[in-house]
This record gives structure tokens, C-alpha cells and sequence, in this order.
């Protein structure tokens, strides 16, 4: 059976995900909302590098007891085991994660990577926290017009602080495999690229930066 992928994400009521800064400083208490429970059946959790950085502000090892994978433009080491950095495309790798043994996949986000695997047929539910704060603008949950899906309500929960909590299973539609890339793919790729080649040239400037010094040589002869 395949492993299921979920997107467990907090809204407000406008439907943002976060400030246009990226800040979240308008959440409630996550634990005071059932998140524990939830974190209890996570088995990998999946994200995008600037979502990894803003839990990094919350703590030093963000989710060191899942499995966890960043998705990076550019890979690096990881500071400790179980996080793996990759510039692989997001819908291969969550393809292969899909197909192992193993529980519940949690996608964290960001909106790009969210937007992809969405696109892609990759998510299976929405989990979402509607807080009732209006922000008026922000960053979406999703703005591309191929994450446009029909969802399933399975659960609800109304919270004494006003949240509400929405379980939602998204309805296939059993498209067939694109042979064409869709356009967040393309940039993906694109961008990871760029990355790699900005990498290559600084490696580059660095080494030629640190080589010693040729002395020219001077033609030596008789005066005639």
C-alpha cells in the first residue's frame, strides 16, 4: 500500500499561510490544537529550504526524531542524521518515498514545493488550522492554477480558541503521467541549475585565487 502524503498547514481565516515576510507570529499554540497527535503517526517529514530555516528559528534541530528531507537548490551536509538536503526534483524523490516501507509522510511546505506535489497528484490529504485572524495579505496556501482540486471532507474540529481544524482527502483525478514538464518543474530545474553553476564558479575563483603566483619567464641570449 502506498504511503500516504499529507499537508498539515495553518491558515488564516483570508487563506495565508504567513505575513508576506514569511513571518508566522499570528499561530496559536500548535500543542494546544492536537498537533502532537498528529506528530505521533509522522514517520518523514518533507519541506523546502526556506521552511526548514524558519524552524530552525524555533529550534535547534527541528524534527530530529523523523526521518526528514530538505529540498535545496543546491545539496549539503547535513548537520545530523536523518536530515538529508537534496536538489533532486520533489515529485521523483516523493515518488520513491511513496513506494517504500514506512508511515505517514508530512509535508511541511513551503508554497512552491506544496504547489508541485499537488500538481503532480502527489499529496493525498489537507490538513489545515484555520485561525481566526484576518492578515489582508500574505503568502497563499497555493496560487497556481494547476493545484485547482476538488477535496473530500472526512473530519472537522472546533477548538474553545476559534480554530477550527479541516481534514480533507484530495480527489484524484487519475490523470495520466504528463510527458511535459509543468512550469514549477521547469523552474525548479532551472533554478537548481543556476545554483550548481554558481557553485562551480566560486569553487573556481577560489582556486585560482589561492594558487601561487607564476613567475614569468624572461628569454635569455647573447647580445649580438
Amino acid at each position: 500500500m502506498s504511503r500516504r502524503v499529507v499537508l498539515y498547514v495553518a491558515n488564516s481565516l483570508d487563506g495565508y499561510i504567513a505575513r508576506e515576510d514569511g513571518s508566522v507570529d499570528w499561530l496559536f499554540d500548535p500543542y494546544a490544537h492536537g498537533y502532537e497527535f498528529f506528530y505521533e503517526d509522522v514517520d518523514t517529514v518533507i519541506m523546502g529550504r526556506k521552511t526548514y530555516d524558519q524552524a530552525l528559528s524555533f529550534e535547534e534541530a527541528p524534527y530530529s526524531s523523523k526521518s526528514a528531507i530538505v529540498f535545496s537548490r543546491s545539496a549539503k551536509p547535513s548537520p545530523y542524521a536523518g536530515l538529508e538536503f537534496t536538489s533532486e526534483p520533489p515529485q521523483d524523490v516523493v515518488r520513491r518515498l511513496k513506494e517504500e516501507d514506512g508511515g505517514m509522510i508530512w509535508l511541511v511546505g513551503g508554497r512552491e514545493i506544496s504547489e508541485l506535489l499537488i500538481a503532480n497528484e502527489l499529496v493525498d490529504e489537507l490538513i489545515v488550522s484555520i485561525h481566526p485572524k484576518i492578515l489582508i495579505s500574505g503568502i497563499p496556501l497555493v496560487a497556481s492554477k494547476n493545484c485547482a482540486v476538488d477535496l473530500k471532507l472526512v473530519t472537522y474540529e472546533v477548538f474553545k480558541s476559534g480554530l477550527v481544524q479541516l481534514r480533507y482527502e484530495i480527489v484524484k483525478q487519475g490523470k495520466e503521467a504528463k510527458k511535459e514538464e509543468t512550469q514549477g518543474e521547469k523552474e525548479f530545474k532551472q533554478k537548481a541549475l543556476l545554483a550548481e553553476k554558481e557553485k562551480e564558479k566560486a569553487k573556481a575563483n577560489q582556486a585560482e585565487k589561492s594558487a601561487p603566483a607564476k613567475t614569468k619567464k624572461v628569454a635569455k641570449g647573447k647580445a649580438k
